[in-house]
């Protein structure tokens, strides 16, 4: 002979805090067997062993077929959870990374960092002595303050290239360029949590109601040997 089921899939050696039970000796096996046949917010009522202090409580209770679906499987479907999953220890790890990068940024404090566009080219002089290289800042609109004229210039000459000026203008573009890297990255990042804001979203069309049971009657039966 088959071995008897819950019709609802309930664990009832948990539900009746009986271990072993077979589930034809449950008090709901009449009632789970009936019960598939309802729909979703169809209303049956169910009874259930609740421990507490020591004692044992027999309880009626009514909930509707939806609310038993989600009762069985919160007890035996292994739940899980935004911690649990991951995703709480990720925002956190987003987090600490934010932190990291603000840190990180007050390292170029009271540096130079050029401009965009602006870059570093090279040119030679003749002289009656030879060819000298030296160096200049370039910039592609007239954006740098004048040495000696009123209005703004575009070059900003460096000398050569063991003049601290000329030193610390490059030292100036590879800042802008990690700086324009990380703007690049963390732009990726704001799109990818937007993504993930967009997915939650989504998340409420799939929400089930909030499991309502209604305990109509209680009554105490075994108290528990300590």
């Amino acid at each position: 002979m088959p071995k008897k089921k819950c019709g609802l899939g309930f664990d009832c050696a948990s539900m009746m805090q009986y271990p072993g039970i077979d589930p034809a000796d449950c008090l709901n096996y009449k009632i789970c067997g009936s019960a598939v046949q309802l729909s979703p917010d169809q209303e049956l009522e169910l009874v259930r062993i609740r421990e507490e202090q020591m004692r044992q409580y027999q309880e009626q209770i009514r909930l509707t077929r939806r609310s038993a679906a989600i009762m069985m499987l919160m007890r035996r479907g292994c739940p899980q959870s935004p911690e649990s999953l991951g995703v709480i220890p990720a925002i956190e790890a987003i987090a600490t990374t934010l932190d990291n990068i603000r840190t990180g940024l007050t390292n170029f404090d009271g540096q130079y960092i050029a401009p965009p566009g602006c870059e570093l080219h090279i040119y030679n002089v003749k002289r009656p002595s030879g060819t000298y290289s030296y160096y200049k800042l370039t910039a592609e609109n007239a954006i740098f303050a004048p040495s000696e004229k009123e209005q703004e210039v575009r070059v900003i000459h460096l000398s050569h290239q063991h003049d601290a000026r000329y030193i610390e203008a490059q030292l100036g573009i590879e800042r802008r360029n990690k700086l324009t890297q990380v703007r690049t990255l963390l732009h990726n990042a704001s799109t990818l949590l937007e993504e993930a804001t967009r997915l939650l979203e989504q998340t409420t069309d799939m929400n089930s109601p909030n499991t309502t049971v209604e305990v109509f009657n209680s009554d105490e039966i075994i108290p528990i040997d300590s």
